[in-house]
């Protein structure tokens, strides 16, 4: 899609409905679809290339779950989870330490087919067509902490 095209609005109303469907609050704000973190989904933002990594771990677990690409030069990755609004403040402090974000309670995420100031936001991989499985938070902090230990960074 060119810059600066919006997506087209039957797209944007089918995303809303199955997001919707699923039991998330979504947004619309102009060209964006938001997901609101609460009590049921929250977000987990890291680089990429970690990001891979900490999906691989959890999929060879069978605990993979939905993953949002953000575009730019910079790419990040929002690996959706369980709701991370009851976990323990060392464990938010240990993903900050590894360059992770958590989105909690209330905070807006971007879902595809949004459009941010970088371009398109896309799903890792295909689209789910069911309501996905949300990895628990305590898993998705675990691989975090197990992928960088073995690369030393501790």
């Amino acid at each position: 899609m060119p810059s600066g095209t919006l997506p087209r609005l039957d797209t944007f109303s089918n995303a809303l409905e199955r997001y919707s469907d699923w039991g998330w609050l979504v947004l619309r704000s102009e060209n964006r679809l938001l997901l609101t973190t609460d009590h049921h989904v929250s977000a987990v933002e890291m680089a990429a290339g970690i990001g891979g990594e900490v999906q691989h771990y959890l999929s060879v677990r069978m605990l993979g779950g939905p993953v949002v690409v953000l575009p730019g030069p910079s790419r990040r990755w929002l690996i959706l989870t369980e709701s991370a609004d009851e976990a323990s403040q060392v464990n938010l402090i240990r993903l900050r330490a590894r360059g992770a974000l958590t989105h909690r309670l209330g905070t807006l995420v971007p879902l595809p087919p949004s459009r941010i100031d970088r371009g398109p936001v896309a799903w890792l991989g295909a689209a789910p067509a069911e309501r996905p499985f949300l990895p628990p938070f305590s898993a998705v902090v675990a691989a975090l902490r197990a992928v960088t230990e073995t690369a030393g960074l501790r």
